[in-house]
């Protein structure tokens, strides 16, 4: 069996074209689903209306009183019929004709809904019991309408109606001009307008915007300066140091140095006391550690990079670890408690000192 699904739930504008669906999802506890109405379903049954209205002779489709039609009991006269469907952004449109009687009681508003019928066969199953309708079979007249957010079919004119919705538009824009002037919801005009008389002209605020973009220019071009006076620095300190930095170490020592100059310094420093006490080269630099050869003119194991390199110190044996070079392993170990413990270089630098030479 066909089962029918009636709509007595649709407020409908007067403009000429009356909204038989408005776009949303309608329970319909009757057939016990919800009803899909979205832009699609009024596509496809504005498109429908079109393909069936040109068969020959076709009068459009019934709209009757409150859908007594569908019983056999009850009288079937045509309130008027439907000669056209549009899909709008808002929901479906029905262009009426309306007959003798229909005219009468929607003009004289003992009727101001419209409600459209159409079969569960010519709905799309979406699955959870959401149903698409795709074809308009009638509609009727009624004043127990179904589908909700209509508007009522007679009784205001199209100019009043227009009213009413720019009524509606203002009404939402001054709700937000109150809320946004930080006045209270029941402000009155004068209050409103008081408030809106000191801020500033559009001119005004184009003005600073202007001023903002051209300081934003400007901050950007010292900040760009700034960041190349600091590479500068940090390339010269890395020249007055080249005696105790390697080309490996560069990276790291150009960080510290823009990160904490000042504690970067004095580790630098450091270094330097360390490799003028001891006489010799700590290794740290490229200098003469990459001849291979020492001041005193005996060769020189070269000194790698690594963690687990151990430099020996010429003169000196290997046995028990001490041949290597103080100044190694104090870099060596500041760079291991650096690391595992989190603090500046500086800090872990000392500490490594107090542990290889005990000062």
């Amino acid at each position: 069996m066909n089962n029918l699904i009636l709509n007595r739930d649709f407020r409908l504008p007067d403009d000429g074209f009356y909204q038989i669906a408005p776009l949303g999802d309608f329970a319909h506890e009757g057939a016990g689903i919800v009803q899909v109405i979205d832009r699609e379903a009024c596509d496809v049954m504005a498109a429908r209306f079109t393909a069936d209205s040109v068969v020959p002779n076709f009068a459009g489709l019934l709209v009757d009183f409150d859908h007594f039609s569908l019983d056999g009991e009850k009288r079937s006269e045509a309130a008027g019929w439907v000669l056209g469907l549009q899909s709008r952004d808002s929901g479906l449109y029905a262009n009426i004709r309306w007959s003798d009687v229909g005219e009468e009681s929607v003009k004289g508003g003992r009727y101001r809904f419209l409600s459209p019928v159409w079969a569960r066969s010519d709905c799309v199953d979406l699955g959870n019991g959401r149903y698409r309708p795709v074809r308009l079979i009638n509609a009727a007249v009624t004043n127990d309408p179904n589908l909700k957010g209509m508007v009522p079919l007679s009784n205001r004119s199209q100019e009043s109606e227009n009213r009413i919705q720019k009524g509606k538009v203002m009404k939402n824009v001054i709700e937000r001009l109150v809320n946004h002037l930080g006045l209270a919801p029941d402000a009155n005009e004068a209050a409103i307008l008081e408030k809106m008389a000191g801020l500033p002209a559009l001119t005004a605020v184009v003005d600073v915007q202007n001023s903002l973009r051209d300081l934003q220019v400007k901050h950007d071009a010292v900040v760009a300066n700034l960041k190349k006076v600091e590479g500068d620095l940090v390339n010269r300190h890395l020249s007055d140091f080249e005696g105790v930095i390697s080309d490996g170490s560069k990276g790291f020592w150009s960080e510290q140095l823009l990160q904490n100059r000042e504690s970067a310094l004095v580790a630098l420093g450091d270094l330097v006391k360390l490799r003028d006490a001891g006489g010799t080269s700590t290794g740290l630099g490229a200098g003469k550690a990459d001849t291979g050869v020492g001041e005193t003119g005996t060769t020189r194991k070269p000194l790698h990079n690594r963690a687990t390199a151990r430099p020996v110190i010429p003169g000196q044996t290997d046995r028990s670890g001490e041949s290597d070079s103080k100044a190694v392993k104090i870099r060596n170990r500041a760079h291991e408690i650096a690391k595992a413990e989190g603090v500046p270089f500086s800090v872990a630098f000392r500490r490594a000192e107090k542990e290889v030479i005990g000062v």
